[in-house]
């Protein structure tokens, strides 16, 4: 193949890309535009314009298969997570952002945006690494824009273990390079065996992957991360990348030379419990609200993992499902969070003083209940199927850890009751409260609704999510 050939196929596979192109053009722009000068409603309006134009090649995108000499890999699932990504990215404008740095705000959104696009796509040992640093610089610096001393202690812990990770991973990709000489996921799925030494490359490159979804032991920095970032910053964060880490760990783990017994299933199984288990247990100990969600958080990072290692057929429609409804509740939450923080409510005691608040305590109650996984809510039916998925893959691979995740996702399930259930506890249930409304705005009280409402036809009409995947998978086809 001559140098014109070459260079044919690369601007032809370059419109595969062309969704990643456009968000980071658009955050350029963004960023000049604020440095001429320009006020929040232009900075939100050119967001949106951007995320549209981005959310139509998304969905446009004809380019299924490797591309970019094999370093790129597109297939529909990485189109329709696109979608939910970009979607959730444009539900984050309605979070109140200060007009103080915001549009350096939504740069760093875009980009990390961008990186969990590439992240979910890569196939390259090198994409890989580059696309987990820009997600991790670009929420290093988004947990410093709440300009508190205590969010930038956050960032510096971040930091620090987000170094420690990207060590460990980097070391692992030497590995898995000097041992094998593949540079790709699908050329080292090739290799009909793995000696041990990469098969440690491969732990090691997962540790940086567990870093972006905080499963054990790479969780330690979401608690004060997600206490001290801005709630939309937070709530961005606590979703897309997590998502886009899940399903890069699902391709690593579908290499053939692994199978349902390897000792890599078996320690990520057994971290994806100790994660639901600390999650759970550490949102039993904590008075401050946002603290606690980051708890559940780091439960809910357990609850997803199972579906980075069960790729059936019912699995992977019961993660597309899960997926959507997680990043429903947690927009939700973190709004919630947000609203009542902005009236000086942070910890659980100070709930107290909302009680004759009656709407938004009731859309924050039926949230909560969603995120426990109660009927009639969302959480409800993606808790069912996850149950549903384990026991099913239990029966097929006849392990005993995956009937132990069961009954520790079941029993984490009934524990977060006592956590989720403690803000409504103290807006309507807790003595002495004092005799007080907060006034929350009309918008606030309409988005609080919302939520809630899609929330209840996500129980009601699950089909809406499958038809979701239906439509965008056709358009492909």
């Amino acid at each position: 193949m001559n140098l014109t050939e070459q260079l044919n196929g690369i601007l032809n596979d370059l419109q595969g890309v062309w969704t990643e192109t456009t968000l980071i053009l658009g955050a350029i722009i963004l960023l000049l535009i604020g440095l001429i000068g320009s006020n929040g409603v232009v900075t939100k309006l050119l967001m949106t314009i951007i995320i549209i134009v981005a959310i139509g090649l998304n969905v446009s995108n004809q380019s299924i298969g490797l591309l970019l000499m094999d370093s790129i890999f597109i297939s529909k699932p990485s189109i329709y997570f696109g979608s939910l990504f970009l979607i959730i990215a444009l539900m984050i404008l309605l979070f109140p952002r200060d007009k103080k740095h915001a549009t350096e705000f939504y740069f760093f959104i875009l980009a990390m945006l961008a990186g969990s696009l590439f992240m979910m796509k890569a196939n390259s040992l090198l994409i890989i690494y580059l696309s987990i640093e820009l997600v991790s610089f670009s929420a290093y610096i988004l947990t410093n824009f709440s300009f508190k001393k205590k969010s930038f202690e956050a960032g510096i812990k971040y930091l620090l273990f987000g170094a420690i990770s990207s060590a460990v991973m980097l070391f692992g990709l030497g590995l898995i390079y000097g041992t094998t000489g593949a540079f790709t996921i699908s050329s080292l799925g090739e290799i009909n065996s793995i000696e041990l030494i990469t098969q440690v490359g491969l732990g090691m490159m997962l540790m940086g992957v567990f870093f972006k979804i905080s499963i054990v032991p790479s969780h330690l920095w979401v608690p004060a991360t997600y206490q001290s970032a801005p709630a939309d910053a937070t709530a961005f964060m606590s979703i897309v990348p997590k998502l886009a880490g899940l399903i890069l760990l699902q391709r690593v783990l579908s290499i053939e030379s692994l199978n349902a017994h390897h000792w890599i299933f078996e320690i990520v199984l057994i971290l994806g419990m100790l994660t639901i288990t600390s999650g759970t247990l550490g949102a039993f100990r904590q008075t401050h609200a946002r603290r606690m969600i980051s708890f559940g958080a780091i439960a809910h990072s357990g609850f997803l993992l199972p579906f980075a290692l069960i790729n059936t057929g019912t699995a992977v429609q019961a993660f597309w499902w899960y997926a959507v409804a997680y990043a429903f509740m947690n927009l939700a939450v973190f709004y919630m969070l947000d609203q009542y923080e902005r009236k000086g409510v942070n910890t659980l005691a100070d709930h107290k003083s909302t009680s004759k608040s009656t709407w938004m305590g009731t859309s924050y109650t039926f949230i909560l209940i969603s995120l426990v996984g109660l009927p009639p809510f969302a959480g409800f039916m993606a808790k069912f199927f996850l149950f549903t998925t384990l026991w099913e893959y239990y029966l097929t691979a006849d392990s005993i850890t995956v009937l132990w995740y069961l009954i520790i996702a079941v029993l984490a399930t009934v524990g977060s009751l006592f956590y989720y259930l403690q803000i409504p506890k103290h807006i309507f249930l807790a003595k002495g409260q004092q005799n007080q409304s907060i006034n929350f705005s009309l918008w606030a009280k309409i988005i609080a609704t919302l939520f809630t409402i899609g929330l209840l036809l996500l129980f009601f009409v699950p089909k809406l999510v499958i038809v979701m995947q239906h439509l965008l998978n056709n358009v492909h086809e």
